[in-house]
């Protein structure tokens, strides 16, 4: 019986830390490089990192230090609906730019980065717009200092969707 117990006891023990080193290998981490490419907003333009797998996407630009300026990430999901966003794990606050047809749908700006330890339930969650097909998140207050505006046409350098 105490062969046993020590038995369950032990592949309890490998089954946790491999469960913990694969949350922290997939998750509590940036992003790897994400292929990049040139994103016109009305008339700003930015450097872009493409988010466009479930994984890029579940992780975003969560644990990164910060967001160089002039840079952005753009996630596209390849049909149009309503997008969520959470802040989980961010460390730096966004403008989140909601894109549909090539064309700026809104955006929500200046979405804080959440306190340390701040349980999932109190995240808040920022719907776009139906209709977006792809979000453009950048540092916050890039909205207002470039003058972004609902309407404004997007274009990907790369030849993306959008325009």
């Amino acid at each position: 019986m105490k062969k046993m117990t020590w038995t369950l006891l032990i592949a309890c023990a490998v089954v946790a830390a491999l469960g913990a080193g694969l949350y922290i290998f997939f998750f509590a981490r940036a992003n790897p490089a994400l292929p990049a490419d040139r994103v016109r907003v009305g008339p700003a333009t930015f450097t872009v990192e493409i988010a466009d797998t479930m994984a890029a996407q579940a992780r975003g630009l969560s644990y990164r230090a910060n967001l160089a300026d002039g840079h952005g990430m753009l996630f596209d999901f390849g049909t149009p609906g309503v997008q969520s966003f959470w802040m989980k794990d961010m460390n730096f606050p966004l403008d989140m730019i909601w894109i549909g047809g090539g064309k700026v749908l809104g955006f929500e700006e200046n979405a804080p980065a959440p306190a340390s330890g701040t349980p999932l339930w109190k995240l808040p969650i920022y719907n776009s717009p139906d209709g977006t097909d792809q979000v453009l998140e950048v540092n916050a207050g890039t909205v207002a200092k470039d003058g972004i505006k609902a309407g404004d046409a997007v274009a990907v350098a790369g030849g993306s969707r959008a325009g």
